[in-house]
């Protein structure tokens, strides 16, 4: 029962939302001009992700050296060892003691998160899921991964990589500090600890001052200790043994508050733009979804039409419609109240029209819509805007409202 389709026609998100609501197991392959990435499910949850750019083992060796936690000469004996015996890297490096069982699993849970979440930074490419009984991967070093996380985690990356990249163009950047490292002063969660696109838009924390201490998180602070002048973002990111994103955040918000700043470019492992595509994000979306319904009431003619159809079976997403528009309608309301704070702080001011989102290349035209392409209502208030959907009789849609004060009001004004 085989799911084929184009990432133009049926977003990435969709894909993720689809097989964890079914509960699939299966392998999802997805194919880009660049590249090939599989993902593998087990019950609806990640368990492993592989790229044909470079493969996870290669990937994960790599990282372990550039954290210190592994010699190159010890890599080259342990990939020896695995390719004698055809067992994984992972299982090599710990029976032979080369690194402990918690550098593993925090490795494998970096790189495969990393793997998955790029792919939601393409903008076209194929796609062909195939299920299967059983599915082969670490179990003893890695924690599958939920559909849910993957798919919130995914969309506020994607939400947020173009305010990132306005200070972090490309992953050749080096960076300096401009402070005293004796300044540093390490305690406290501080706007390191909100994940939110608020957080970016809405600091918390005055810039660095050469006369008094400035605090950062402990993650703050590693990271911060590993911009030396001669490091490019890429090596930052590989010696930290963080994600690529949470580095790129960190090093965002010491850009903002004047800790560090740019030095020219190094040598570049991997452009933040343009190998991955990224720009400001223009999703397809859910353009599919309303599609279900036609499953519902016309299976023959939609197993032929929608990307999802499957010959001899029954529709995929019988009994699940209600519940998968519900689900869509509310993701396309928080995907446009982010792309609203990410052009508050850009411009300054909210939009005036949900329109001037799409003019921006903020979001893709189907996200101003629920499945039924009923437009979301979208007002402005005296200090912020109100933003939810509206059934057939123009009621709001319980559930679905978003109230924002925004902390330095319109600043454009109202109309």
């Amino acid at each position: 029962m085989a799911l084929e389709g184009t990432i133009k026609d049926f977003g990435l998100p969709d894909i993720f939302q689809l097989i964890g609501l079914q509960r699939k197991t299966g392998l999802l392959t997805l194919t880009s001009e660049k590249e090939n990435v599989t993902v593998t499910f087990e019950s609806g949850m990640v368990v492993m992700a592989d790229s044909s750019a470079k493969r996870l083992e290669d990937r994960l060796g790599h990282v372990l050296v550039k954290q210190g936690k592994l010699s190159k000469e010890r890599l080259d004996e342990a990939l020896q060892t695995q390719r004698a015996t055809l067992q994984r890297l992972g299982h090599v490096l710990i029976t032979g003691n080369y690194i402990t069982t918690r550098d593993l699993k925090d490795a494998l849970q970096t790189q495969v998160s990393q793997i998955v979440f790029k792919v939601f930074r393409w903008r076209d490419g194929e796609y062909h899921f195939a299920p299967t009984d059983s599915v082969d991967y670490d179990r003893e070093n890695f924690t599958p991964m939920s559909s849910d996380f993957i798919l919130m985690e995914g969309i506020r990356m994607v939400d947020e990589w173009p305010i990132i990249e306005k200070k972090i163009p490309s992953m050749d950047i080096v960076l300096r500090s401009v402070v005293d490292p004796a300044l540093i002063e390490v305690g406290g969660e501080g706007a390191g600890g909100d994940d939110s696109l608020q957080a970016l838009a809405e600091p918390r924390r005055s810039a660095a001052s050469s006369a008094s201490l400035i605090r950062l998180t402990s993650e703050e602070e590693r990271i911060f200790r590993k911009v030396d002048g001669t490091r490019t973002v890429q090596q930052i990111i590989d010696s930290s043994g963080l994600g690529e994103f949470d580095v790129c955040r960190t090093l965002f918000d010491l850009l903002n508050r004047n800790i560090i700043s740019t030095v020219g470019r190094g040598v570049a492992k991997e452009a933040l733009a343009g190998r991955d595509g990224l720009a400001a994000p223009s999703f397809p979306g859910y353009v599919l979804a309303g599609l279900a319904l036609v499953l519902a009431l016309a299976s023959a003619l939609a197993q032929r039409e929608a990307p999802f159809a499957v010959v001899t079976q029954p529709p995929l997403l019988s009994g699940s419609v209600g519940l998968i528009e519900e689900v869509v309608t509310r993701s396309r309301i928080e995907r446009v109240d982010r792309a609203i704070l990410a052009f508050h702080l850009w411009r300054g001011s909210v939009p005036q029209t949900l329109q001037e989102l799409v003019r921006t290349g903020l979001v893709a035209p189907s996200y101003l819509k629920d499945p039924r392409s009923r437009p979301f209502h979208y007002a402005l208030t005296d200090s912020g805007f109100i933003l939810n959907a509206v059934d057939d009789s123009g009621k709001a849609v319980t559930g679905t409202l978003v109230e924002r004060t925004l902390r330095s009001g319109l600043a454009g004004g109202r109309p």
